[in-house]
């Protein structure tokens, strides 16, 4: 995870784990392309590496830079390797198409969007920001690149909204949708929050309405195509690894680089020996080691793998 520009944004969505609030921070210490080339360098012999510019906002970052470091990725990685920008989708124009289209094969774009519901949580203070990035949307879908998908959040005020959203995001041509549960650490007094069994039951109600409505094989949505897939699971929220975190590799600056996900803001996590006894285990992985489980976990997740078995039983 390369997050260059720091937690620097030019939003501020009400549930953003960075913590971001404003531009204003003095914080953020911007890296060269030649810092980040020196960090790469170490991982150009591996034999498969997933490259992801986060942040904040890794849009914000100069083109001059990032052009570089693409650069250096295609002319010096000669094993599997494959990009991700992860992006609120409203900076997106011509010239990052332009340059993104140069290195389509190896490039995704992973796009920030949720159902409005009753109350969207994405915001903006200065611009509408889902008029735009619905139109950079649209825009992107003229480009060489082909690899694209939504990434959203279900949380209190949009969990009965995703059918919709989902027929929404079809009409748009996107084939690929991630649905991550709200994150607190605040499990029961943030008027934000969904348990995990309400997150279960809107996966288990979306699943139906792809099924009843035929429209499975137009999109793709994360959990619910690894849970519903013959193919060994390599979603970390599910993946019983005790490693898991430490596959993940941070790198803000020279002087700030973390060994272990972003999400743990101190150390790696050990997995709870309660999960690792448990019969289930080997399924649900113990969820992201870096949330607190709230008391419908264990239930819900069970109940959700005894439904996706009947799922896969009736369609077979």
């Amino acid at each position: 995870m390369l997050k260059i520009v720091g937690d620097l944004c030019n939003m501020s969505c009400y549930y953003c784990y960075e913590e971001r609030k404003d531009m204003s921070s003095e914080r953020e210490v911007f890296c060269s392309s030649r810092d980040v080339i020196e960090f790469l360098n170490g991982y150009k012999d591996y034999l498969s590496v997933f490259i992801v510019f986060h942040g904040g906002e890794p849009l914000l970052a100069d083109k001059k830079v990032i052009c570089e470091i693409l650069e250096f990725l295609d002319k010096n990685f000669i094993n599997n390797y494959n990009i991700q920008f992860q992006t609120n989708g409203t900076l997106l124009d011509h010239e990052w198409i332009n340059i993104f289209n140069k290195y389509s094969s190896k490039i995704s774009l992973s796009i920030s969007l949720d159902p409005i519901g009753d109350f969207d949580l994405r915001r903006s203070n200065s611009f509408k920001y889902r008029e735009r990035v619905i139109e950079n949307l649209k825009l992107i879908n003229k480009s060489k690149i082909k690899n694209i998908g939504i990434i959203s959040v279900a949380h209190k005020y949009n969990i009965n909204y995703f059918e919709a959203f989902t027929n929404e995001l079809i009409t748009l041509g996107i084939k690929n949708l991630t649905i991550n549960k709200y994150r607190t650490q605040n499990l029961y007094n943030d008027k934000y929050y969904i348990s995990e069994e309400e997150y279960n039951n809107m996966l288990k109600k979306l699943i139906v309405h792809l099924i009843k409505e035929k429209i499975y094989r137009n999109i793709n949505i994360q959990p619910i195509i690894s849970l519903l897939s013959n193919n060994p699971n390599r979603l970390c929220t599910y993946l019983a690894d005790t490693y898991k975190c430490k596959y993940f590799k941070v790198f803000y600056n020279k002087n700030n680089y973390r060994d272990y996900c972003n999400h743990l803001k101190d150390e790696v996590r050990s997995v709870d020996l309660k999960c690792l006894k448990c019969d289930i285990y080997n399924w649900c992985g113990s969820g992201c080691l870096a949330e607190k489980k709230d008391r419908t976990f264990c239930t819900s997740r069970r109940n959700l793998k005894l439904f996706l078995e009947e799922i896969k039983n009736e369609n077979r």
